[in-house]
């Protein structure tokens, strides 16, 4: 039996926002992180555990950025017109590339950063929208008032079309072929310093090379010739405490996660 490693109300809070947020952005951009864990691996959980993968309290895209655009096609990029309409539709900044809203548990509304201040912590959460982009553009912060957060393993998914579309909700949405999703991972996993995002990490690497459309020694095949060193570093990531996390939330037991999980480290 699968264990949920967030409160409902903040993952069905997100779960519920996401179809809301990809409908209104500009294509063509990549769902990433934990919702397009969930969007390749769940039909597959589903199936062998009789319950929904594990859901997640942020909702991650990227967008493809041009290093060689001048400043007027900076300016009108889909990254830039994004920024504004998660903005329109209530998302406070939050620091770089870091949008919010901040949700009553009692009742899910969302609610005012002023009002926010009369209400204890614990009665609220916060919703939030991580954008990035493939590449980093020297007038990024001239252009956008901010330094971006790049993820450069997804410049190949836009300039080589590899993008998988799926259907979300009635929603179409691109995500990262399984192995380059495992790559962004992989390559977070070893600086995660808060736990749970840590074994949600750990979670997610497992549920992409076992529940992935994919087969599995494909997988294995296309990120261990392609992305050997962050094989080698996100599996040393993975200590037995966190494997044992881990294949609890998942509903497994340990040794089968390890016994997954173990080609990674290449020996």
């Amino acid at each position: 039996m699968s264990h949920e490693l967030y409160e409902k109300v903040e993952s069905e809070s997100a779960f519920g926002a996401l179809n809301h947020i990809v409908t209104r952005l500009p294509k063509p951009f990549l769902l990433l992180g934990g919702w397009a864990v969930y969007v390749t691996v769940n039909d597959s959980y589903q199936d062998e555990h009789g319950s929904q993968y594990l859901g997640s309290r942020d909702i991650d895209v990227c967008f493809h950025i041009d290093p060689d655009a001048d400043e007027s096609e900076l300016r009108e990029s889909t990254f830039s017109k994004a920024i504004a309409i998660v903005q329109e539709i209530g998302y406070l900044p939050h620091g770089s590339c870091r949008y919010c809203k901040m949700i009553r548990r009692e009742n899910r509304e969302t609610i005012t950063e002023c009002d926010a201040r009369e209400i204890p912590i614990h009665e609220l959460f916060y919703l939030y929208v991580d954008m990035m982009v493939d590449n980093i553009h020297p007038m990024q912060k001239k252009v956008f008032g901010f330094n971006v957060l790049d993820e450069p393993t997804l410049g190949r998914v836009f300039e080589e079309g590899t993008g998988i579309l799926i259907n979300f909700d009635g929603a179409e949405i691109l995500i990262p072929p399984p192995y380059i999703l495992l790559a962004t991972k992989l390559r977070s996993i070893p600086y995660r310093t808060k736990d749970d995002k840590l074994v949600k990490d750990a979670c997610d690497i497992y549920s992409i090379l076992w529940h992935s459309s994919e087969n599995y020694k494909k997988i294995l095949a296309d990120i261990q010739s392609q992305y050997p060193e962050d094989c080698k570093a996100g599996f040393n990531a993975i200590t037995k405490e966190i494997s044992e996390k881990a294949a609890f939330h998942l509903g497994i037991d340990v040794e089968r996660y390890r016994a997954v999980i173990k080609p990674l480290d290449g020996e």
